[in-house]
């Protein structure tokens, strides 16, 4: 999934938004779940400034910009809750996709921060199923062990390669030595 897979659909929706005067909530949400979907949080608070009065009571559309709230403020188990919601089907599938890539994120988000975690807290958080985690982690190469009756997840160490940044900074420092040593 990339941001492209719903640009035609945003740039069809932002024309509509800006040559018509009154639009219906279905516009908003549409652009919304696509602004949210491809990460432009300005452009869904902008929006959400933008949608007049009467239409922000729009269960939907109020749902939406929780979720925005929640992403801008990094706050996953706020976004989790409030994905938690029966779509209509012109938002269903960037939440969907929403949903799919800040799962990623999560996980990769804890696999650089935990060296483990147990699972019923990342299902908590995540708001997975078992089966759905498991596949999830499986995936990643996260190892498991039990401490008792609870399981403990165990992501995959990720070795850092040198960047090449560091070397050419490396090759700059001895540079200058060698030049204040002569």
């Amino acid at each position: 999934m990339h941001l492209n897979k719903y640009s035609e659909l945003l740039e069809r929706l932002e024309s509509e938004e800006f040559e018509q005067v009154e639009l219906g909530a279905e516009v908003y949400q549409q652009l919304l779940a696509i602004y949210l979907y491809q990460n432009k949080l300005a452009n869904a608070k902008l929006l959400w400034m933008r949608i007049p009065a009467k239409l922000k009571e729009d269960k939907e559309l109020v749902q939406l910009n929780l979720l925005n709230q929640a992403l801008q403020n990094n706050n996953y188990a706020d976004f989790f809750k409030h994905i938690k919601y029966e779509w209509s089907e012109r938002v269903k599938s960037p939440v969907e996709d929403l949903l799919i890539k800040q799962r990623g994120e999560l996980f990769r988000l804890m696999g650089s921060a935990y060296v483990s975690i147990y699972q019923h807290n990342l299902m908590e958080l995540s708001l997975m199923s078992e089966e759905e985690l498991k596949k999830a982690y499986v995936v990643l190469n996260w190892t498991e062990e039990l401490d008792g009756e609870r399981v403990i997840l165990k992501p995959k160490v990720q070795e850092s390669t040198p960047s090449r940044a560091n070397d050419d900074q490396l090759l700059k420092l001895t540079e200058f030595v060698t030049f204040l040593e002569n």
